[in-house]
């Protein structure tokens, strides 16, 4: 996010705009390598579930200035990340209130279904389907307090009717909804970035980040 996606330009040039504030962004390696895929589930592959909401939201705790409270805590990802960020948004309102999933899929996947039903669910089908993230806003219904912006570059023919898809689950599922295709992109860092920006502002109105930033002043 950070190297490939320019994202401190992004959240610089917004708190330019915005009294100097922006969101505090942490980005964790759920992978731990470029070619490993743990998907965002506890399994023989990896405690990745484990590690994104109890490690990390720990660390952040401990060690940066932030409201206690989910309303004010978004949880994103781009591809394997934004399945990860509405499978784990979804299932945890007690820690998330807000979702950016970019071009997410429509459901975890590390290679054909059968060897992600064997690698990250122990060959068990009924688990792996309740993995999917339509499944899980429907376990979760109603979700009226969660927010979901979905983003997906309009050239992205693999994974746009998986975008629609889940972004329909999510509004059948009570979920504050926002879908938007970025122009003449497709599963590419360009999507990405149109997501962060499209997606800031609708962040900051959720989480309350600049009710504090009312300036008044007197001459």
């Amino acid at each position: 996010m950070f190297t490939s996606d320019r994202l401190a330009g992004i959240l610089d040039t917004y708190a330019r705009a915005h009294y100097g504030l922006a969101p505090i962004v942490v980005v964790p390696d759920q992978l731990g390598a470029p070619s490993h895929n743990p998907m965002c589930v506890d399994s023989a592959l990896g405690n990745s579930a484990s590690y994104l909401t109890v490690d990390v939201p720990v660390w952040i705790r401990s060690h940066l200035h932030v409201t206690a409270q989910p309303s004010g805590w978004t949880i994103a990802g781009f591809s394997q990340g934004g399945t990860c960020s509405i499978q784990l948004g979804a299932a945890h309102p007690e820690l998330y209130a807000t979702i950016l999933d970019i071009a997410g899929e429509l459901v975890p996947r590390n290679g054909s279904e059968a060897h992600t039903v064997q690698s990250g669910f122990g060959g068990s089908a009924s688990l792996y389907a309740a993995a999917a993230p339509s499944a899980i806003l429907a376990a979760r219904q109603p979700c009226a307090e969660l927010g979901a912006i979905f983003v997906v570059g309009d050239d992205d023919i693999r994974f746009l009717p998986g975008v629609h898809a889940v972004a329909d689950a999510a509004q059948r599922a009570g979920v504050v909804t926002h879908l938007f295709e970025s122009p003449g992109t497709a599963h590419d860092w360009r999507t990405v970035d149109y997501a962060w920006t499209t997606a800031l502002p609708i962040i900051a109105a959720r989480t309350a980040l600049l009710a504090p930033a009312v300036i008044a002043t007197t001459r």
